[in-house]
């Protein structure tokens, strides 16, 4: 931290700074938004922001005056996840799920618009496809944990991304009516449930979690709809409750 900026010895205001352009990485921010987000003067962002451009950790779009995060915030997250902090957390739950039910168990978090597969925990049933699942990317809401992920979104950023990426939601045979009400019926229920919604032939229940008290994802299990009985489906949700109850997880409130 370079101490010649007034107004940056702060890490607390730094940090919360750093936050606020990840979390709208996309669109980016302009000064005056991230000033009132934050609650600091325009002087204050300003120099916060000298600080995190001249680091590497956020960049100025030249054409729309507006931030995101930089090359070195890339560079961190990447580093981040060859290790991430919530595959650590979660996948004793994860494995203990899995050998409960049997099923497959998915780890969601998102990134920008997407849903990140970070790790799949085997079932005694594995679907072929679901094994290959760990590290691809998917629309959020397309999948049983993203569509938890995504009820856990406020309506009008769900409804930024649905904008931003309708072409590749209506590919995939997602309106925006059908989103939405997937996602009510999610908020409903307290968790997601799904049937061919990603994969032909599967049935899933997903719940979101809060790990580490700041950081929202989603696990879901999945099996062949043959296997996924209504009976089958309440047994898994209990194990997902039971399961994700730790010191470090929490499950998400809607």
């Amino acid at each position: 931290m370079n101490s010649g900026f007034p107004g940056a010895q702060s890490p607390a205001r730094l940090v919360a700074v750093l936050r606020l352009i990840a979390g709208h990485h996309v669109q980016g921010l302009a000064i005056n938004e991230l000033a009132q987000l934050a609650g600091l003067n325009r002087t204050t962002a300003r120099r916060l922001l000298m600080v995190l451009t001249q680091s590497g950790f956020a960049a100025k779009d030249e054409g729309s005056g507006r931030y995101r995060l930089g090359v070195e915030a890339m560079f961190t997250g990447m580093s981040a996840m060859t290790k991430p902090p919530i595959f650590e957390a979660c996948r004793p739950a994860m494995e203990r799920i899995a050998r409960r039910t049997g099923h497959s168990v998915f780890l969601i978090v998102r990134i920008g618009d997407f849903a990140h597969c970070l790790h799949v925990e085997a079932g005694d049933h594995p679907l072929h496809a679901h094994s290959l699942m760990t590290g691809q990317i998917r629309l959020l809401g397309q999948g049983t944990a993203s569509l938890a992920l995504a009820a856990t979104l406020r309506d009008r950023e769900l409804k930024q991304i649905y904008e931003r990426r309708c072409l590749d939601y209506e590919a995939a045979g997602i309106t925006q009516d059908r989103l939405w009400q997937m996602v009510a019926f999610t908020r409903k229920l307290q968790h997601s449930e799904s049937e061919n919604l990603l994969t032909t032939g599967a049935v899933g229940i997903g719940v979101a979690i809060r790990v580490q008290a700041d950081h929202v994802a989603a696990i879901s299990v999945a099996t062949h709809a043959s296997r996924m009985t209504d009976e089958h489906k309440e047994a898994a949700l209990r194990v997902l409750e039971e399961e994700l109850q730790t010191p470090a997880i929490r499950l998400f409130g809607y």
